[in-house]
């Protein structure tokens, strides 16, 4: 990790931006068990995760398997939702700030701003 990402990890271990990346998570998902029961104890989820990672004792999840079939089959492995809300966190306190401003300029996939209609249009 470059220096200046290092010195950010603690500070940006926080049980706000916890809480903003579970908001983030759950969209579209809020009918799910998971989702509920992360919600029901919310506090202790948040603040067991946060020592976690700060103690370096987080470990990702066990990914559950299963089959969709539209528009044709196809195997689906999703991690736990705990695991979605870490992901969230990480993107958008270190990937978007630091990582994403280094990209050349003609990086399309998945930025805000960007996306198939601009690369298109450059062309």
């Amino acid at each position: 990790m470059p220096r200046m990402i290092k010195k950010c990890f603690v500070k940006n271990l926080t049980f706000d931006k916890m809480l903003m990346a579970h908001e983030r998570a759950k969209k579209g998902k809020m009918s799910r068990y998971e989702v509920l029961d992360f919600e029901f104890n919310l506090e202790n989820y948040i603040v067991n995760l946060v020592e976690k990672i700060r103690n370096n004792q987080y470990r990702l999840g066990q990914y559950r398997e299963f089959k969709i079939y539209e528009p044709k089959e196809r195997i689906i492995k999703a991690l736990p939702y705990i695991d979605r809300v870490v992901h969230q966190w990480y993107i958008h306190e270190f990937i978007k700030p630091y990582i994403v401003p280094k990209l050349i300029k003609d990086t399309y996939a998945c930025f805000d701003g960007r996306g198939t209609h601009k690369a298109v249009a450059m062309v």
